[in-house]
């Protein structure tokens, strides 16, 4: 049905704009070696309700995926759908792969912003820190599940 349709793509492109919006944020503040700008982001996210909208909107995405594949006839083990179900599955690789040591980086410059740790040793993690490349592995798998869905190559 048209309507589930209308409903999976607006979900889906909420919970990608709240995501990769925070995302690009941390990338952004890190590749400048910006600490304040990094808490500044950090407490934004604590204190707002971007990751349960997120979540609500991925989880209502699937869902409204799952209701038009089912009322439009669409096989469930079709291979570009199988080829979206391995790219949501990189995503939440990619995240448990960089996610966890970024965000220990952002609680480190609320500390650093707080005066309770220095700002030049947040700085040296923030060199080594992989947030450009999570940005862009995280972007690219974006861009080809868009593209699986439009194109159907498979």
């Amino acid at each position: 049905m048209l309507i589930f349709k209308v409903l999976h793509i607006l979900s889906m492109v909420t919970m990608v704009t709240i995501f990769i919006g925070g995302e690009f944020f941390y990338a952004l503040a890190i590749k400048r070696r910006d600490v304040h700008a990094l808490a500044f982001v950090q407490n934004a996210v604590r204190q707002g309700r971007f990751a349960i909208l997120g979540l609500v909107a991925l989880i209502a995405g699937v869902v409204f995926g799952l209701l038009t594949a089912a009322t439009g006839g669409i096989d469930f083990f079709a291979g570009w759908l199988i080829a979206a179900y391995v790219l949501v599955a990189a995503i939440f690789v990619n995240t448990a792969l960089f996610g966890e040591r970024l965000i220990k980086l952002a609680d480190q410059a609320i500390e650093a912003d707080a005066g309770q740790r220095p700002a030049d040793e947040v700085v040296q993690n923030m060199a080594a820190a992989p947030a450009t490349l999570f940005l862009a592995i995280m972007a690219t798998i974006l861009a080809a599940i868009i593209v699986d869905m439009i194109v159907k190559p498979f």
